[in-house]
C-alpha cells in the first residue's frame, strides 16, 4: 500500500441519534430551572453521533443546556444530518482541524453540533491510531485532575445537604454554589455562610452567578461573603458589558472566573487584553469542542492566565470522558473540573459499556484510550433512540 493511502481514513457513514435519556440530577440557576421534557420528548435529550470510518466508528455524546446557547436536540440532529455530515462524509477524517474549520464555516454558531462532531472525530481517529484522544491534543500532563461540584439554586437546607452529601461521598475538593438573581443577596450571603459551616475550612468555596448580578450587587456579594473565604466568583455579570466585568475584577478581592463571557479564542483574548479575569473557563457547549478548548486554553497560556474546564456533562457520560480528555491535556487548568455529573458513579450511564473515567476520592483519572476508551453498548442506543438517521457516502 503506498504511503498516501496508508495516511487516509475516508469517513464512510455518520449516524445521527438522539436519545430519550433524561439525567437524575435536575437543576436550577439564576435564570431558571434547566428544561427537560416528558417521556418522549426532545426537550433537554442528548444527541448521540456515530462517525465510521476504515471498519472503525467514533462516537460522541452531548445534551445542549439551555440558556446558554440557542441550539436544542432538534437543531442539532438537523445540523448534522443536513449540514456537517453531508459536508464531511467521504473526506479523511485524520484532518480533525480542517473538517471542523469547514464546518464552522458552512454554519457557524452550532457550538453544540461541532462539538459532538469534535468528539466523534478524536475519539475515531485515536482508536486509529492506538492512541489516547488526549495524545491528538499535545499529551497529558497531569496524572489525575480534581473535581468540582456545582451547587443548584434551591432552598438552603436541600443546598447544605447537597454539598454535605458530595463532600463526604466522592470527596469533593471544590464546591461551587450556584448564586442570583440579585434580589437574592441576602439569601445568598446566608446559604454560602452556612455551607461553609457544613462543610469546613479544608474545601474550596466558590459562587457561580451565571450572570445574575449587576455591577455594585456583585461587588456588595463578593465583601458581604469575605468571611467565607471564597476561592472564586464565576461570571458575576452578564457579558454584554465588558468594561462591567472588569469593573467588579477591579473591586473584588476574590479570583474572578469569566465564563459566559468566553465563547471562543478571540472572546480569551479579549478578556486577556481587557485584564477582565484571572481564569477563562472553558465550556464545550459555547466552543466547540476539545479542539477549541484547547485553543482558548493556549490563548490564556500565553499571557500566563488560567483555565478551568469543561462543563458539567450532567447525566452525560461521554461528554464528561470527553471532559478528562480536555483536562488532562491542559497544562494552565485551574482548580476543580466540573464533569463529575456526568461520571457512573454518580449517575450510570445505560449505554457506555465500561468506566474509562470516575471519580476517585475527589480526584478523576486521565483516560488511557485509544480513542476515548469507551465501549458503546448497540442495544442500549436502540432501546433508547428517539430517532436514527444515516449519512453515507453516494
Amino acid at each position: 500500500m503506498k504511503r498516501d493511502e496508508c495516511m487516509s481514513l475516508p469517513i464512510d457513514e455518520i449516524e445521527i441519534i438522539p436519545l430519550d435519556i433524561v439525567p437524575a440530577l435536575k437543576r436550577s440557576i439564576s435564570t431558571g430551572p434547566i428544561l427537560y421534557g416528558g417521556a418522549g420528548s426532545w426537550i433537554g435529550r442528548p444527541i448521540l453521533l456515530r462517525v465510521s470510518a476504515g471498519g472503525l466508528s467514533g462516537w460522541g455524546e452531548v445534551r445542549p443546556v439551555n440558556p446558554w446557547v440557542g441550539e436544542t436536540a432538534a437543531s442539532m440532529f438537523a445540523c448534522l444530518r443536513d449540514f456537517y455530515g453531508p459536508l464531511i462524509i467521504g473526506q479523511d477524517a485524520l484532518r480533525i482541524e480542517h473538517l471542523l474549520r469547514s464546518c464552522e464555516r458552512k454554519l457557524p454558531g452550532n457550538p453544540a453540533a461541532l462539538e459532538v462532531l469534535d468528539f466523534a472525530l478524536h475519539d475515531l481517529v485515536g482508536k486509529a491510531l492506538n492512541v489516547p484522544a488526549h495524545a491528538l491534543l499535545g499529551g497529558a500532563c497531569k496524572d489525575k485532575m480534581a473535581l468540582e461540584w456545582s451547587v443548584g439554586l434551591a432552598d438552603e437546607k436541600t443546598m447544605i445537604d447537597e454539598a454535605v452529601t458530595v463532600v463526604r461521598k466522592y470527596g469533593i475538593k471544590y464546591v461551587c454554589i450556584k448564586v442570583g438573581p440579585a434580589e437574592r443577596i441576602d439569601a445568598d450571603v446566608s446559604a454560602v455562610s452556612a455551607i461553609r459551616k457544613h462543610v469546613g475550612d479544608d474545601v474550596y468555596l466558590g459562587i457561580d452567578a451565571n450572570m445574575g448580578y449587576d455591577p455594585i450587587g456583585a461587588v456588595r456579594l463578593a465583601q458581604r461573603l469575605e468571611p467565607v473565604n471564597l476561592t472564586y466568583f464565576e461570571q458575576p455579570v452578564p457579558p454584554q458589558a465588558m468594561a462591567n466585568l472588569k469593573w467588579v475584577y477591579d473591586r473584588c478581592k476574590v479570583t474572578v472566573i469569566a465564563d459566559e463571557s468566553c465563547y471562543s479564542p478571540y472572546d480569551a483574548a479579549k478578556l486577556v487584553a481587557a485584564g477582565a479575569a484571572d481564569v477563562l473557563a472553558i465550556k464545550f457547549y459555547k466552543c466547540g469542542g476539545m479542539r477549541r478548548g484547547r485553543d482558548i486554553a493556549v490563548v490564556a497560556d500565553a499571557s500566563n492566565v488560567r483555565v478551568n474546564c469543561a462543563g458539567t456533562a450532567n447525566g452525560s457520560y461521554i461528554e464528561a470522558i470527553a471532559g478528562a480528555t480536555l483536562c488532562a491535556a491542559i497544562p494552565n487548568h485551574a482548580f476543580g473540573a466540573e464533569f463529575v455529573m456526568g461520571l457512573p458513579a454518580v449517575d450510570p450511564d445505560v449505554i457506555v459499556k465500561n468506566r474509562p473515567v470516575d471519580v476517585r476520592d475527589g480526584y478523576c483519572n486521565v483516560p488511557a484510550g485509544p480513542g476515548l476508551g469507551m465501549e458503546v453498548d448497540l442495544a442500549a442506543v436502540k432501546q433508547h433512540a428517539l430517532d436514527r438517521v444515516t449519512v453515507k457516502r453516494v
